[in-house]
């Protein structure tokens, strides 16, 4: 059936600031950049909780939250972090007292489904909600690293998902500098690029399936993607990176793809993303694209209720 719902955009306006408009019939759902998440402090939440109260949105969490946090609790401590496990922890207990205890779905999810590849879709990125949820509670009350690992839970397995991750992404951007100039709608592009999506699928099926052993009706569906919500700020993104590193040098960070990953989340049209992270203000996508607000006009505004 159809309706006349206001789809949520974000518009940049001349004076800096941004207009964040939707229909308040239909409450936004609001997911952090884990950076926000590790830094809000005790004014920043209560301020986040009166905006949640009166502008009625809702605050979820993502499952790169969950595995960037929970890959970091059984590091090394050091100056800088002298209690690992206590610092990443707190994140959990601020993710359990603000957000909904439903975690969006994952990136891989979201992008196999919308393609119609659900059913290659590897069983480790299809998240049980209530099994996250309970995952995320026994986080937050167990007293140190030791019970948590005596309860079966394992930080190193999300620390080595993550640098394969990385390490890949490094390998995929030093291939794509060895191209020559920036990327551009050339046959040497447009064929990286579509090793770039084969790679996606592959991760995503469990290295089951490549954009090459796809019919081609799905071939076209996973290009596509990256036309519309989600799909194309994942894409812009990723090219303003790479601009950004072959022209300008910008030194390359293996966490860049997770941080990517989180704009595909975007594809559903009713969501908000929060970050400080610069890369993803400096460039624009568009009001309906480019739901992303940055955490320091988004906590101003929280402040001032």
């Amino acid at each position: 059936m159809a309706t006349n719902r206001r789809i949520l955009t974000v518009t940049r306006l001349s004076n800096g600031d941004i207009n964040i408009d939707y229909d308040p019939q239909s409450s936004p759902h609001v997911f952090f950049d884990t950076n926000v998440v590790i830094g809000l402090n005790a004014e920043a939440i209560d301020a986040l909780n009166r905006l949640k109260s009166e502008q009625k949105f809702i605050y979820r969490y993502s499952l790169l939250n969950f595995v960037e946090l929970a890959s970091h609790m059984g590091d090394e401590p050091d100056s800088r972090t002298p209690n690992p496990f206590k610092k990443y922890q707190s994140a959990f207990k601020k993710i359990a007292s603000l957000c909904d205890p439903r975690p969006l779905p994952s990136a891989e999810t979201v992008f196999m489904k919308a393609v119609g590849l659900y059913h290659f879709l590897s069983p480790k990125w299809i998240a049980n909600e209530s099994e996250i949820a309970g995952t995320l509670k026994g986080f937050v009350q167990v007293n140190d690293l030791a019970e948590l690992k005596r309860a079966g839970f394992s930080p190193e397995y999300y620390k080595k998902l993550r640098e394969f991750d990385g390490e890949w992404f490094l390998d995929f951007v030093a291939k794509a500098k060895e191209i020559g100039g920036l990327p551009d709608g050339s046959d040497s592009w447009a064929n990286w690029l579509g090793h770039f999506y084969s790679y996606l699928v592959f991760r995503a099926s469990s290295t089951r399936k490549t954009l090459s052993s796809l019919g081609r009706g799905e071939q076209k569906r996973a290009i596509k993607f990256f036309e519309g919500p989600g799909g194309k700020m994942f894409l812009t993104h990723f090219k303003y990176l790479l601009v950004k590193t072959i022209r300008d040098q910008r030194h390359e960070d293996s966490n860049d793809f997770y941080d990517m990953l989180q704009l595909l989340l975007l594809r559903d049209s009713n969501r908000l993303f929060v970050t400080d992270d610069r890369p993803f203000h400096q460039y624009y996508a568009g009001a309906e694209h480019h739901r992303v607000v940055p955490w320091k006009m988004f906590k101003k505004s929280a402040l001032s209720l």
